[in-house]
């Protein structure tokens, strides 16, 4: 596996090059400096465009795809699919085993993080020198770059800590970067997103470039998480009660503001869950707040023609025997064979699986379960004489613990479109799974060793969209979907814990997205202010955010790893509270600087 070398501060002086030779936005053959081309109309737009390019080419979605996995792994609702625990980094970032700076899952997050934040510098320095544009035009610009830079320095800070936080472009080599507290990362990140909501436009002709309505989303989940330094985490000045007090009612203010005003601010709480992560709606999502797009046409792309990559990590089938898998099913574009509809099936990478913890976590009348997850694979290929279906042979029955006496029998057949592998939540008993002629997978067997799971679990299909699947190999795909990074969903749940922290629980919040979830809609799902606390909010998270980017930052925010993984994944035995709260930063980083002691987080 091709991991990016991060992009180290000790060679931060080439990272606006880097970034520049590879964006077709960026590229200058007028033979004009940058910086003189950046202070035109056309040149700073250019600029703020580049302020894009590693969020699309890097962190979300174009390189390995790793960042999703820093994001949501090594929690309470994420296993190893691997139950040997020897895929490599993977596993090692998933069970905080061995898991030190040479890992390189997290090169790509430092990395990419690092040169957006170098990028969005440059284009708010050179807005300065901007001619030709009206100064209201050229607030809006620099709000989107301030905005990006906010995120960044926000996946920064709460991922790796107080490390080095430069405000202008590098152009110099930086061989011992200092550490700057995370009081003083919020203080930038806080004022860039007050400057972003003042200035952001409500709508963009561009889709992917940020809007007002994200500027109020983070400046509420930002305010809420700097709150919690109360216990002065890491390299941090704790926060006075008082002070934290204050934070949160700024992102209380913040997140009601944006819940109140979604129509006017061009945003909507979809009424049904089974929109939210309808394929349909991928590209033109109205509850999404931040997205990172990627196109079918490569010439749009970074990378050319490999783009999306990160839905596959949490899909169960990877034409791997030990998992889901039947000679009667087959990676294929194709949407008919001899004949017969068959839905397209990509191999995914089956690296991480939800908890059994996770999963119960659905209520019967939960349909963010069906929303969310794919229980069900079907007969895309006929291996029947006739060529019109699947018919059982004796390796496949083994494989899922089936009597022998459907081996070859036509009575057992499966055609083509039909359902092949069935995941079931409620479990079915072995004489009647033996009368199904597909095959009934209960999830208990899959979790009967709950630090082992087995490789038969439901596939997490937020941005699994298979109509936008790319390339002409399904056994090596990628995607054109877009990442949805922030949705006004959390935003729901961001100001029902405000509220709960603030000592004032309230459930009207809570319950406009459980009731969404919830079958018929009659209620019956609800919950009263009583019931909120710490626990509850993180399962309600889970059930509504997972795979989203943040459960890793979420749980920090809540200082409940050490609770949760004891509650829910006891895959993990080896986190350390006095270290695991921050990720090291990678050796591609330390090897370059001349104060590594000094830079590297403890305990690593």
């Amino acid at each position: 596996m091709k991991l990016y070398r991060p992009l180290s501060i000790a060679a931060c002086a080439v990272t606006i090059a880097v970034t520049s030779s590879c964006s077709l936005e960026e590229e200058n053959l007028s033979g004009v400096s940058t910086k003189k081309e950046w202070s035109t109309a056309s040149g700073f737009e250019k600029k703020i465009n580049d302020c894009y390019f590693d969020l699309v080419r890097i962190v979300y979605g174009q390189a390995e795809d790793t960042y999703l996995m820093v994001a949501e792994g090594g929690t309470d609702i994420w296993q190893d699919a691997n139950p040997d625990g020897t895929n490599g980094n993977w596993s090692k970032l998933m069970r905080y085993e061995d898991f030190s700076s040479a890992n390189g899952m997290l090169n790509e997050g430092y990395a990419g993080f690092y040169a957006i934040l170098n990028s969005c510098n440059a284009a708010i320095t050179s807005s300065e020198r901007v001619k030709g544009l009206s100064q209201d035009r050229i607030d809006a610009l620099v709000a989107e770059a301030r905005f990006i830079r906010a995120h960044a320095l926000f996946n920064i800070v709460e991922q790796w800590g107080g490390k080095y936080l430069p405000l202008h472009p590098t152009d110099s080599p930086i061989s011992s970067p200092s550490c700057s507290k995370v009081n003083d990362f919020y203080e930038v990140i806080l004022d860039d997103l007050r400057f972003a909501m003042e200035n952001l436009p409500v709508n963009q002709e561009v889709r992917g470039h940020v809007t007002r309505a994200a500027a109020y989303h983070l400046y509420a989940k930002a305010c809420l998480t700097y709150s919690t330094y109360t216990d002065g985490l890491g390299y941090a000045d704790a926060l006075s009660e008082s002070d934290s007090r204050k934070l949160l009612e700024e992102a209380g203010k913040a997140a009601g503001y944006l819940i109140d005003n979604a129509q006017s601010l061009g945003v909507r709480f979809y009424a049904d869950v089974n929109e939210v992560f309808d394929e349909n709606n991928n590209k033109t999502n109205e509850e999404a707040l931040f997205v990172v797009t990627h196109s079918s046409i490569n010439a749009y792309n970074p990378r050319g023609n490999y783009y999306n990559r990160a839905w596959k990590h949490a899909e169960a089938y990877n034409a791997n025997t030990s998992g889901i898998f039947l000679d009667g099913m087959v990676a294929s574009y194709a949407t008919e064979v001899n004949g017969f509809d068959v839905p397209k099936l990509a191999k995914g990478n089956c690296y991480m699986e939800p908890s059994k913890y996770m999963l119960d976590l659905y209520a019967d009348k939960d349909m963010r379960y069906k929303a969310f997850f794919k229980d069900t694979y079907y007969v895309n290929k006929a291996t029947s004489d006739d060529g019109t279906a699947y018919t059982w042979s004796t390796t496949d029955a083994k494989r899922y613990n089936l009597a022998e006496g459907r081996v070859g029998n036509p009575a057992f057949n499966i055609t083509l479109g039909d359902t092949a592998v069935h995941i079931s939540r409620k479990t079915v008993s072995q004489a009647d799974r033996d009368r199904c002629r597909y095959a009934i997978v209960n999830i208990a067997d899959n979790y009967a060793d709950p630090a082992r799971p087995l490789k038969f679990f439901p596939s997490l299909k937020k941005g699994d969209c298979p109509s936008l699947y790319a390339g002409t190999n399904a056994n090596k795909p990628y995607s054109s979907s877009d990442n949805i990074i922030y949705r006004l969903g959390e935003t729901y749940l961001l100001a029902a814990e405000i509220d709960w922290r603030l000592g004032r629980p309230n459930a009207t919040r809570v319950n406009e997205l459980r009731n969404r979830a919830c079958e018929n809609h009659d209620h019956s799902l609800d919950v009263t202010a009583g019931d909120i606390d710490a626990d509850f909010l993180l399962d309600e998270y889970a059930r509504e955010m997972i795979g989203e980017w943040g459960r890793w930052m979420t749980l920090k925010r809540f200082r409940a790893f050490e609770s949760r993984i004891a509650k829910a994944n006891p895959q993990i035995t080896r986190f350390d509270g006095k270290v695991h709260y921050l990720r090291p930063i990678p050796d591609a980083e330390i090897l370059l600087i001349a104060n590594p002691a000094e830079y590297q987080n403890p305990g690593y």
